[in-house]
């Protein structure tokens, strides 16, 4: 009897191990970073894909983006504005037509909307879609890298490694781009390097609402006046320590949200000013985005819709001439009095994407796709035509559009096969 006893306990914890095992395999799953990069070489050597790419003439022709500096794909923007709204829920930017009961949170954000839905308008706003884990760390680095951490990295979350696999800053630098950063400190952990000029503030003193905050908007603005960058990145940090502390319905979670609203119609309105023919930022996109969303706890981390959800806005400083082609229209989701319509924006089409608009070669790892509505509302700005003010554009008729895009899919998609042959 004593020896039944001992081999049913023996088989007990066997089991025990193996439903640990299994689950280390299976839940905390590991992933190999590739040691190879990208280079503007590879397309050219390997990839079958036409380059028929229409150069943009609004860039000017004595910067890098002359026809010779040309890379995978011919950069369709001059400079970059990306925001990061840590911890920004899709419901603190959509209407809140969009849900079934307004929340105090709603409609604090009421620039980006006004921008998104006005008439004539050369924005745009996405739900978008992040993969957990959604802590900041692993949500930087599956953004800039167009792959997927797993939630093992998130031991890493309190002493960031750098990166060293191909992501989207290294391409940046690599090709030129002078890049610039101001707020959490995180930036500096996984790119020491990298930046030309760089503004981090710590960020793990949950209880500080405004340190990072108020050193991204104290060097930020004058920075939108200075030429000496193509890239700006600006992480805002005050909405997640106050989700964290006082939960999403609390008077620092709606103060904080009317802080960034006011910050963004300062941004808007300094590129707008300096985005007329000749302007610094005649050719400059913004980008308003969340790294990932929050539970109305203030937690992050998991896969719930609460936490995966966030917002990316997008917006060229010059007026859109026609629609988005038919052939590219996206399906989106109704507000209930289908006023609006909001499509999905998936991060791991990050880095592919950007990489596309600033004419570099895609992360190597990367296994996202060029967004097409990013793509449109960037190369969709320019116009053929002498205007009121006998001002000569250039404009893409539908073929060459098509053209352009399609030989953007071309190397996304070589990209990918490259990768898959890669790792058979």
């Amino acid at each position: 009897m004593k020896w039944r006893m001992l081999c049913v306990l023996w088989a007990v914890m066997a089991l025990h191990a193996m439903a640990i095992l299994i689950f280390t395999l299976g839940f905390l799953l590991t992933r190999t970073e590739l040691p190879h990069h990208s280079t503007c070489s590879d397309a050219f050597k390997d990839s079958s894909c036409l380059s028929h790419s229409p150069h943009n003439p609004n860039l000017n022709s004595t910067t890098e983006y002359e026809e010779e500096s040309r890379c995978w794909t011919k950069p369709v923007i001059g400079k970059l504005v990306i925001i990061v709204l840590d911890a920004l829920r899709f419901d603190f930017v959509a209407p809140s037509s969009f849900f079934k009961e307004k929340k105090p949170w709603m409609d604090r954000l009421s620039v980006l909307q006004k921008l998104a839905f006005g008439e004539e308008s050369s924005a745009r706003l996405f739900k978008a879609i992040a993969d957990p884990p959604t802590t900041s760390l692993q949500r930087l680095k599956g953004l800039m890298t167009g792959g997927l951490p797993t939630f093992i990295d998130v031991g890493n979350s309190f002493g960031a490694p750098e990166i060293v696999e191909d992501n989207l800053i290294h391409q940046l630098i690599q090709n030129g781009k002078r890049v610039v950063m101001m707020g959490d400190d995180t930036w500096i952990q996984l790119f020491p390097h990298h930046f030309r000029k760089s503004y981090p503030f710590p960020s793990f003193n949950v209880k500080d609402l405004h340190t990072v905050d108020n050193g991204c908007i104290d060097n930020l603005l004058p920075s939108l006046y200075e030429e000496d960058w193509d890239v700006l990145i600006a992480h805002f940090l005050g909405m997640d320590h106050a989700g964290h502390i006082f939960g999403v319905n609390s008077i620092q979670m709606i103060d904080k949200l009317e802080q960034y609203n006011a910050v963004l119609e300062r941004v808007v309105s300094v590129l707008e000013s300096l985005s007329g023919r000749g302007g610094i930022h005649e050719n400059t996109h913004l980008l308003v985005m969340g790294d990932h969303g929050q539970t109305l706890n203030g937690d992050h981390g998991g896969g719930s819709p609460e936490e995966v959800e966030t917002a990316l806005f997008a917006m060229s400083f010059k007026k859109p001439l026609s629609p988005i082609l038919p052939e590219l229209e996206i399906p989106c989701k109704f507000d209930s009095e289908r006023r609006f319509c909001i499509s999905n924006f998936q991060q791991i089409d990050f880095a592919a994407t950007i990489s596309a608009l600033m004419g570099i070669p895609f992360p190597f790892g990367s296994i996202g796709r060029v967004n097409p509505e990013i793509y449109a509302l960037a190369l969709n700005t320019w116009s053929s035509k002498s205007n009121s003010e006998g001002l000569n554009q250039c404009e893409l008729t539908p073929k060459e559009w098509l053209l352009s895009y399609a030989n953007v899919l071309c190397l996304n998609a070589w990209q990918g096969f490259h990768l898959k042959i890669y790792l058979a």
